[in-house]
């Protein structure tokens, strides 16, 4: 289960030092942050051919699914996670690649809007389907409706997150 066993066994060695410790939500919790791991250092093999890493596709992939694949840097530091100084990093990168272009909003110069190029799009239309490989192969052995019960479940403590 890479690598959980262990980490398993530490939770279990606090549950049985402190008491009222929430072992089952702290061992989710540690799943989802191995999950995610493991699922990064997959898809980051995929993107390594692209020369990209993960903050970087987000970024195009985002774009990509947006309206006129384009979005406002609040907005895309949002929606991938970024703190903001992190994303404009990233973007300098993808703008000096030719992948992405900044330019203010129409009627609002305040607000800077990040889309992308032919280049970004070219890019991300070939980087998505090996990513997606990737994830479809991490799941595989789950039904569609295993699946759907997994994203319903996660739904489910998202909304709460946000009370």
């Amino acid at each position: 289960m890479s690598g959980f066993a262990a980490t398993n066994k530490r939770l279990q060695t606090i549950g049985t030092r402190l008491a009222n410790f929430p072992l089952d939500p702290m061992r989710l919790i540690r799943m989802t942050y191995h999950l995610q791991k493991a699922l990064r250092d997959k898809t980051g093999v995929a993107l390594k051919p692209f020369e990209l890493a993960d903050p970087a596709y987000m970024v195009l992939a985002v774009l990509y699914g947006s309206p006129n694949e384009t979005s406002s840097a609040s907005e895309l530091s949002e929606a991938c996670y970024e703190k903001p100084a992190n994303l404009t990093r990233v973007c300098d990168d993808l703008k000096a690649r030719g992948l992405i272009c900044r330019g203010d909003k129409e009627g609002d110069r305040r607000l800077v809007m990040i889309s992308l190029t032919d280049a970004g799009r070219a890019l991300i239309e070939q980087a998505l389907p090996a990513v997606g490989s990737k994830v479809a192969t991490a799941y595989e052995s789950l039904s569609k409706a295993e699946m759907k019960q997994f994203a319903d479940l996660f739904e489910r403590v998202l909304t709460k997150l946000d009370e």
